[in-house]
């Protein structure tokens, strides 16, 4: 068994777990410090799949700060292979510039988009069956928003329609 360091959180609980009155204090702080390790596991470390993170968030519309955020941590990544870096901080310089929101993240994503030169990291490989969480593909789109109300003649159509169906049955 070896000893740690008075103060750091596995001799904190070691010490917890001696006597039978603070046993759940111990569990809970094994618990704790396994969702705080979970959630730094969960980062990755390749700059391929953190420029197709920054894409994802800037395709549904997460805000500036968290594309450059993902940006900068794809920049920082000890991992860099299959990354063009000087494309990625022209990315980000795009994303910081001042002016509409919305044409500078599509720009980004264009330039982020070229950094990896078209392919994402996860695009399925040709020939190979997906399976798992896999998507199946290697294509980013955009998020979805429907027309709300009566759009066109089409929805105003279906809308009469809707009413007259009503209006037989009762």
């Amino acid at each position: 068994m070896s000893k740690e360091p008075p103060g750091t959180p596995w001799a904190l609980v070691r010490a917890a777990a001696r006597t039978p009155t603070t046993l759940p204090v111990a569990t809970l702080a094994l618990l704790l410090l396994a969702d705080e390790a979970e959630a730094h596991d969960g980062e990755s470390v390749e700059s391929a799949v953190l420029v197709e993170r920054a894409i994802a968030l800037i395709a549904n519309d997460a805000g500036k700060e968290k594309a450059a955020e993902r940006i900068e941590d794809a920049l920082m990544a000890p991992h860099k292979d299959g990354v063009d870096l000087k494309l990625v901080d022209q990315a980000r310089g795009v994303v910081e510039r001042p002016g509409p929101e919305g044409a500078s993240l599509q720009e980004a994503r264009g330039v982020l988009l070229r950094s990896l030169d078209g392919k994402l990291p996860s695009a399925p490989e040709a020939g190979k069956l997906v399976t798992g969480t896999e998507t199946g593909t290697s294509v980013v789109l955009d998020e979805f928003r429907p027309a709300c109300g009566i759009a066109d003649s089409g929805d105003a159509a279906l809308f009469a329609l809707a009413l007259v169906a009503i209006a037989v049955g009762l």
